[in-house]
């Protein structure tokens, strides 16, 4: 376990930060669509299922962030053991506050600003839903009513502000 010498995380990515301001849905996970990691922003499929965003998708097509359970393992581990072509449930954020990872540090955030995500050229360690903190040309979307609470971690946990 690493010594926290100078300050704690702002949080786990996908994890709620205030339980008493939220609106989560229970929602079923298709399991030959997975999320890569939690706190990515989730559409509802034309058979009713959460899934990742796919490329060139529109803001408008988001319904939710996919919302990190605890105790918990990851998604592959879970569809390793209930197995491919069995669905699972899940969580989606409709309304509320979430830790999200940026993906590079987030210290230079400031409150209220706005809410990118990626939904062109992904990468493993920028998926497709993934939050970001800066506009990328032709590679992001400003998630609608949904801005940073303010400064985050040099390892890229910041607070969001959803429907809020």
């Amino acid at each position: 376990m690493p010594s926290l010498l100078l300050r704690m995380p702002v949080g786990i990515a996908g994890t709620i930060s205030r339980p008493q301001d939220l609106t989560t849905e229970p929602v079923i996970l298709d399991s030959t669509n997975t999320f890569s990691a939690y706190g990515l922003v989730g559409k509802t499929s034309a058979a009713g299922k959460f899934i990742p965003i796919a490329a060139s998708d529109a803001a408008t097509v988001i319904t939710g962030l996919y919302v990190r359970p605890y105790p918990t393992t990851s998604t592959p581990d879970m569809v390793r053991q209930v197995g491919t072509g069995k669905n699972f449930t899940g969580d989606s954020m409709k309304r509320g506050y979430m830790t999200v990872n940026i993906g590079s540090t987030a210290v230079g955030l400031t409150k209220d600003a706005p809410v990118y995500v990626r939904n062109a050229n992904p990468s493993n360690a920028s998926p497709l839903g993934s939050i970001l903190g800066a506009a990328v040309t032709d590679e992001t979307v400003v998630l609608p009513n949904a801005t940073f609470t303010g400064a985050g971690d040099a390892d890229g946990n910041a607070e969001i502000a959803y429907n809020i």
